[in-house]
């Protein structure tokens, strides 16, 4: 059981980086609950939000099809105005709302329900930094994902 230990000890602390050291930019983690006992992670190991959801400019969007989002992840910069543009290919009316977290009252920015198909572009207000979560209000169980502000 000892060598056992000692294996994974040693099998860890390659997985680091120079001489062990693991360097912590201080980003929080971006794991967001979808639904009780599920999470949907976008961070690397040592909790820094992937490249596949780092703000690129301030023009987002985003697609719906048979109820479900193209991506699961979006990002914006923070502290700046932001467009997402909203691309309804369903005939079924959805929205999108960004959330503190996906079962928060609260909603930093709720954009109006519509039917498909049809494309939407909503201006959006600066938010600040932070990982946040977003949701279709009418499926909030079927259509979620995590939202980056940085």
């Amino acid at each position: 059981m000892a060598a056992l230990c000692a294996a994974a000890a040693i099998s860890l602390s390659a997985c680091g980086g120079d001489e062990g050291q693991i360097e912590n930019s201080g980003a929080q983690a971006s794991t967001v609950p979808d639904a009780p006992g599920t999470t949907k992670p976008h961070t690397d190991h040592v909790g820094r939000p992937t490249s596949d959801c780092s703000p690129s400019g301030t023009s987002l969007s985003i697609t719906v099809s048979e109820t479900k989002f193209d991506k699961d992840c979006l990002a914006a910069p923070a502290s700046q105005p932001f467009t997402i543009s909203y691309d309804n290919k369903d005939g079924t009316a959805h929205n999108i709302a960004v959330l503190e977290s996906h079962t928060a009252t609260d909603v930093l920015y709720r954009a109006d329900i519509f039917r498909g198909p049809k494309t939407e572009t909503f201006r959006v207000p600066a938010l600040r930094p932070g990982i946040y979560a977003f949701h279709c209000e009418v499926h909030p169980s079927q259509m979620s994902g995590t939202f980056i502000v940085r």
